[in-house]
């Protein structure tokens, strides 16, 4: 399995939401499509597949529009998530530097809790979660992400630094 690692690896899971409908003059409203979430389905087991062989994740964090929530819903058929935060930063046009330092932030809050954050999921948009994989690993791809795709970065608590392990596409 391409998930196993060492004990001390942790996993962030950057995932855009599926495939939502045209936009309206509400964005924070659209919905995903019937192809979004048979493409939220697909990740979903794919993950499960490849990083989550027990179905979980420690920490869920989605953005608040009802797009992000509605793919997490899909994802939860298969992956449960221990917390599940909505997080008001992780928009489309948010601050990857800010989202960033707050994973980090979190990560590093829980290393000697009984519960460490050893896998982590954020559900958010385009192009805030290009942003975050270049804010994550300190590089400055910008890659694209087609909907309901998933960026798989390995976190070092050590260099504080993500490292790009896969980006599955669909």
């Amino acid at each position: 399995m391409s998930g196993q690692s060492s004990n001390d690896d942790i996993f962030l899971f950057i995932m855009r939401h599926g495939e939502a409908e045209a936009p309206r003059l509400d964005d924070k409203s659209r919905q995903l499509t019937q192809v979004g979430r048979q493409q939220s389905l697909a990740a979903t087991q794919w993950l499960c597949a490849n990083y989550c062989p027990d179905n979980a994740v420690d920490l869920a964090l989605i953005s608040p529009y009802r797009r992000t929530r509605q793919t997490l819903d899909m994802v939860s058929l298969d992956i449960v998530a221990d917390k599940v935060e909505v997080n008001e930063d992780i928009i489309p046009d948010g601050s990857a530097e800010l989202v960033s330092d707050y994973l980090s932030a979190r990560i590093h809050s829980a290393v000697n809790s009984k519960q460490p954050l050893k896998r982590i999921l954020v559900v958010s948009h385009m192009p805030l979660v290009s942003y975050l994989v270049d804010a994550l690993c300190q590089s400055y791809t910008t890659s694209l992400f087609a909907t309901a795709s998933i960026a798989v970065i390995r976190y070092s608590l050590r260099t504080q630094k993500g490292t790009l392990v896969t980006h599955y596409q669909g």
